[in-house]
């Protein structure tokens, strides 16, 4: 069962500014590193989506590398993964969504 990757509003800008980060901060082959391992977590939820349940129906997949989790919902009648948040390790643990 392949599942379809969704990305909510703010997961999307999670995203854009940790590669705005990158960008701004290191350089283009570091954001496009930090894109590629996005991309290959991506492909691993789509195959196996049952990672760490953090909490009620969420669960989270660290991205390689990178200090930043995908938190997401496993929708299995739709096979739906829709990524709530791109959130960064360093963060304070209390603002996780």
């Amino acid at each position: 069962m392949a599942f379809k990757i969704e990305y909510t509003y703010q997961a999307e800008i999670d995203v854009t500014k940790a590669i705005d980060y990158y960008i701004e901060n290191s350089s283009r082959k570091i954001a496009k590193s930090f894109y590629n391992k996005l991309i290959e977590a991506e492909k691993i939820l789509k195959s196996i989506s049952f990672f760490q349940k953090i909490h009620n129906d969420f669960h989270r997949l660290p991205l390689k590398i990178f200090p930043y989790i995908l938190i997401y919902k496993i929708d299995k009648e739709t096979e739906i993964i829709k990524i709530y948040r791109g959130f960064h390790n360093s963060q304070n643990p209390e603002k996780y969504p």
